[in-house]
């Protein structure tokens, strides 16, 4: 099965451009781009959620991936 590594999600009608997900982001995944933070380095993104932390303007959201297994146990 293939999932693709989360990362986060950043709504840029709710982005103030302040910077701050930027610097607290110690894999330096995000970026100001167009006065908006974007996701510049998805691999590089380890999904610990600073950034969803320290966004004032609560633009920045984790989504989960459920995975389901299938078991012989019944």
């Amino acid at each position: 099965m293939d999932v693709d590594w989360p990362v986060p999600q950043i709504d840029a009608r709710l982005c103030n451009g302040c910077g701050l997900c930027v610097l607290a982001c110690p894999h330096h995944a995000l970026a100001l781009e167009n006065g908006r933070a974007v996701v510049v380095h998805p691999a590089a993104c380890q999904y610990d959620g600073q950034c969803v932390q320290v966004c004032p303007s609560d633009a920045i959201t984790r989504r989960f991936c459920l995975i389901v297994e299938e078991s012989d146990k019944r």
